[in-house]
Formats: C-alpha cells, sequence, structure tokens
C-alpha cells in the first residue's frame, strides 16, 4: 500500500517526478485536513490526544496512473500537465445550491481522476468516484458507461449522490418564497455604449 505518513514515504507514481508527486500530496493533504476539520466528532477528539500522525492513502491512485500510462508515455509529458484541483460543494452554492459534497479531480492528458478524500480511522484515503472527459463523467473501471455531461462538477456529484444526501439536508435545494431575491436578481442589465470624444 502506498501511503505518507510521519516519515513522508512518497508514492509510486511512475515516470513523475519527485517535485510534481509532493505538490500533488501538499493539495492532497491541505484538502484532506479540510475534510478532517469539517467532521469533527469523538473520533477527532482521540486523535487529538493520541499523538498518532494518520497516513494518506494513494494507492487507488497509483493503480490508476499505472493502468493509464506507460512508462514511455509518462516520459513525453511535463509536470504542468499533471494538475490537481478541488471543489467543495455547498447548499450556499450561486447562483445554484448544491449537497455538501468534496471532490478531487487529478487532471492529465489521458482524462481527469474524479475522487474523494475519505476519512478511515486515522488515515485518509482517496475514493475513485469517476472519469472526466471535458463535461462527460464515465465509471473507472468501464468508461464505455458513463453518468452523463455536467457542466459544474458538483452538479456531478448531486446527481450520483443527492438522492443519499437530501434527507440529511432537507432544505438544501428548496427555495423560500418569502427570502430575500439574489442581490443582484431585480437588476436591469445595462447595455454599454461607447461615448464618442469631440475634439
Amino acid at each position: 500500500m502506498n501511503t505518507v505518513t510521519a516519515n513522508a514515504r512518497e508514492p509510486a507514481l511512475p515516470g513523475l517526478t519527485r517535485r510534481t508527486v509532493q505538490t500533488m500530496l501538499a493539495v492532497l493533504l491541505a484538502v484532506c485536513s479540510m475534510t478532517a476539520n469539517s467532521q469533527a466528532g469523538e473520533h477527532d477528539n482521540a486523535r487529538q490526544g493520541s499523538g498518532r500522525l494518520g497516513s494518506f492513502d494513494m494507492e487507488g491512485v497509483s493503480v490508476w496512473f499505472k493502468d493509464r500510462f506507460t512508462e514511455a508515455e509518462l516520459q513525453t509529458y511535463q509536470p504542468e500537465d499533471f494538475r490537481i484541483e478541488s471543489h467543495m460543494c455547498n447548499c450556499s452554492d450561486r447562483p445554484e445550491p448544491h449537497y455538501p459534497y468534496i471532490l478531487v479531480f487529478f487532471s492529465t492528458p489521458k482524462g481527469d481522476l474524479v475522487g474523494r478524500p475519505d476519512r478511515k480511522g486515522f488515515d485518509t484515503v482517496i475514493t475513485r468516484l469517476a472519469v472526466r472527459h471535458g463535461e462527460r463523467y464515465c465509471d473507472v473501471d468501464s468508461e464505455n458507461e458513463c453518468y452523463g455531461s455536467f457542466s459544474h462538477p458538483c452538479d456531478f456529484s448531486d446527481f450520483r449522490y443527492g438522492a443519499q444526501l437530501a434527507p440529511y439536508f432537507p432544505t438544501c435545494k428548496v427555495r423560500d418564497p418569502d427570502a430575500d431575491p439574489e442581490p443582484d436578481a431585480e437588476l436591469t442589465p445595462v447595455r454599454y455604449s461607447p461615448v464618442l470624444r469631440r475634439e
């Protein structure tokens, strides 16, 4: 299992530079730290008193990279070809609210791995959810089976997990008719007209 622990052992992602792996891990650890902070409870209190550092499991991501790229292919890419982005979906998203969900994208020239940071005891793992090609999201194991196209990443998480999350956030998607309108809802768009100056 590839993990990052207090000894800072790096996951084996073939052909990627040490700097790229370190950057990827720093971003992931930051996202997972936000996840850990948002899931406060007895487990976190026990962790604080234990003095034990949790590990970070990248095995699912490593396997996906190894299956997708040959060593020769990886040598042709630059570190900039691989990026990590995160999205924190929320009921307060505007103009469209989304159920709370954290998504992590490992962007590559051959599609983006969509994952979710999960806590397993003291450890954090990335659960693989889909592969994204543009706006199309497909199954990780069979990219011929797709979930559909989604213009916003949080639209995908709502599609996949909204039914399970709705009972926990019953007012997330409900707009209160008595609530104040959006700040710009009643503004009339102004057409721009260049002013000609006479000299």
